[in-house]
């Protein structure tokens, strides 16, 4: 399963790499697409039965118009975007997402995750060098879109195993913010990305602060 995910991801960056540099080119460079693929390490405080496996895969899309700086070819971006976090639990689930204080229960679980979904509002200063690298600084605001929680396992502990779902996650933020760095050759760039704000209402959850690290396709 990991495998066709990996194979599918790589088929993607590499179908959404040409498209990102048409639009650039047909925009003359004003306008910039772009697509992430990373993981989260929560470097949040620790929280009862909230424990997340090594990899937490997300991804992300984005659109920015950019402002060239004087005459040179540095610019400044801003634009919109999407972007998407995982957060695969170990030996525990979400049983009661609509509680004002959300709390894991301990259950043998093949699969747990609690995904979050933000609209974002990307700032981004980008500096090329020697033509084909770039290395880029930004920050970016994220306006809580959705969340959900999925569960597949014995959470009775009846020898079943059960898939449960729901559609919303109570006390999580509205609003988060993040920094974010990008180190780049041509159209691929390596990405790192911290969350500054946690995603829960203090001492409502989880304190969930993702450390992002991937690989992101965009226009050169």
């Amino acid at each position: 399963m990991k495998k066709h995910f990996f194979l599918f991801a790589l088929l993607l960056l590499i179908s959404f790499g040409a498209k990102a540099q048409l639009i650039k080119d047909r925009t003359n460079g004003k306008i910039t697409m772009g697509f992430d693929l990373y993981t989260d390490l929560n470097t949040g405080s620790k929280y009862e039965n909230f424990n997340l496996r090594a990899i937490n895969q997300g991804f992300a899309t984005y659109l920015t118009y950019n402002f060239q700086m004087a005459e040179s070819k540095h610019t400044v971006s801003l634009g919109v975007g999407v972007s998407f976090h995982n957060y695969y639990m170990k030996d525990a689930w979400l049983s009661e997402p609509y509680n004002t204080v959300i709390t894991f229960e301990e259950a043998s679980v093949k699969k747990s995750k609690l995904m979050l979904g933000y609209f974002d509002i990307p700032l981004e200063l980008n500096f090329r060098i020697a033509d084909k690298f770039k290395i880029s600084f930004g920050a970016k605001v994220g306006i809580l879109m959705n969340s959900r929680s999925k569960v597949y396992g014995d959470v009775f502990g009846d020898g079943h195993n059960w898939e449960i779902k729901y559609g919303s996650v109570n006390s999580l933020e509205s609003i988060v913010y993040s920094a974010f760095a990008r180190v780049g050759y041509r159209c691929v760039n390596l990405f790192v990305g911290y969350q500054i704000k946690n995603s829960f209402k203090q001492d409502k959850g989880p304190e969930i602060l993702p450390f992002s690290i991937g690989i992101g396709i965009r226009a050169y």
